[in-house]
Order: C-alpha cells, then structure tokens, then sequence
C-alpha cells in the first residue's frame, strides 16, 4: 500500500504520519524531495 499525504502547512500530516507509523508495523516514511531551487534567504 502506498499512502501519500498532501497538504497544506500546518494541516497535520506529521501527526497522521507519526500516527500511520505507530499503527502499522510495517510502515515507514521516505523524506520528501523537491525539485526546485531553495528559496533565497
């Protein structure tokens, strides 16, 4: 299965991922990646 959560800032991905995570033995979490430029500071 495969469960990608998609968001907003500040909607709660992190709690529901942190609750998958907990749930599921087998579950796990890759690091989101981006393609574009970092922002300037």
């Amino acid at each position: 299965m495969l469960v990608i959560l998609s968001g907003v800032a500040g909607a709660g991905k992190d709690t529901v991922k942190k609750e998958i995570i907990k749930r599921m033995e087998n579950a796990v979490s890759i690091p989101s990646i981006t393609d574009r430029p970092i922002r300037p500071r």
